[in-house]
């Protein structure tokens, strides 16, 4: 179900912002563990948007990760927290624009149990160009929404969606063993990228995140400075896990976050410069190496049919770990 909500300025009143009350929809009643509800009603995900505006811009003028918390989670929250600490340690004059929001379109499934999610496509003044894709998750009828995946779009939006018979968002399950008719299962696009970043080989269609990928990291091996070793993975835990859509021309949207541990290793010689920034989350000693943890979330569209493609339209990443040898 899609409604549009103008957004113009932070609303007051957050105790009241998510309260909850048997009127908003039927999960108040069932509280969602068994039966098919909406996942959200439409006043509660305008609200639940309207709180993250107004917490996400008072975190992010204080350079407040802990505040920054009560509205972010995830993978956008992981990457956020490292970056409100690092700053706030190594850089705290440094100031964020004042974000506000317009034109959103709420994208909310039908589903049964928890977690439970909706997303929000809006227009916002930190990207006048681009629309954002926020995904916004709980996980029980007694927490506040809090975003997990954002993720910059066109101007024109991202793919098209899928409603079912009543017009909500049709969401997918990205567990094991899933059959949705499309080249790689949604719950399996982590890992099948893992892969093709550390062979080159799989179902993705180039460009700048993976193609460009394979390149940047041959380019990084070519200065005689140093060499860099790469690990990636799939990071572990629930907060983590991906989110799935159907897309109207029988694809899936596919949110998805991976980890790479990029090690540098200095020639005899050469001297490691380690930055500020990654210095305040530097562990031990960097005398000769550096291994960086780095985080990044990824919107990707699969494409229907056994020989379905990836195609990756953003990916955000930043440095949560530093460890020194």
């Amino acid at each position: 179900m899609r409604v549009r909500a103008r957004l113009t300025t932070a609303t007051a009143g957050l105790a009241t912002a998510l309260a909850m009350v048997a009127s908003l929809s039927g999960c108040m009643t069932v509280h969602g563990e068994t039966a098919v509800v909406p996942a959200a009603s439409e006043e509660e995900a305008q609200e639940a948007l309207e709180r993250y505006v107004e917490i996400s811009n008072e975190a992010l003028g204080d350079l407040d990760p802990e505040l920054n918390s009560t509205a972010e989670t995830g993978p956008l929250g992981a990457i956020r927290a490292a970056s409100l600490t690092m700053l706030d340690e190594a850089d705290p004059a440094y100031e964020f624009p004042e974000l506000e929001v317009s034109d959103t379109q709420f994208h909310i499934p039908q589903q049964a149990g928890w977690p439970k999610f909706f997303v929000a496509d809006t227009q916002t003044t930190q990207t006048p160009d681009n629309r954002w894709l926020i995904v916004f998750t709980r996980n029980s009828i007694d927490e506040d929404w809090r975003a997990s995946y954002l993720s910059v779009m066109p101007t024109e939006g991202g793919p098209a969606l899928a409603e079912d018979e009543d017009g909500y968002l049709e969401d997918l399950p990205v567990g094991e063993d899933t059959n949705t008719g499309v080249g790689v299962e949604p719950g399996a696009v982590g890992q099948a990228y893992v892969d093709y970043v550390q062979s080159g080989e799989g179902p993705f269609v180039g460009g700048d995140y993976t193609s460009g990928e394979l390149t940047a990291r041959e380019e990084a091996n070519s200065d005689p400075r140093y060499a860099t070793d790469y690990q990636d993975q799939v990071p572990e835990g629930a907060e983590f896990a991906p989110v799935a859509m159907r897309t109207q021309d029988g694809g899936a949207l596919v949110f998805f976050s991976t980890t790479r541990f990029e090690k540098q290793t200095m020639a005899e010689g050469q001297q490691l410069v380690v930055d500020p920034l990654v210095e305040v989350l530097l562990e031990g000693e960097a005398r000769t190496s550096q291994t960086l943890e780095w985080l990044g979330m990824h919107a990707s569209v699969v494409s229907e049919g056994e020989n379905g493609q990836v195609d990756i339209l953003h990916r955000s990443i930043g440095v949560v770990g530093a460890t020194g040898q």
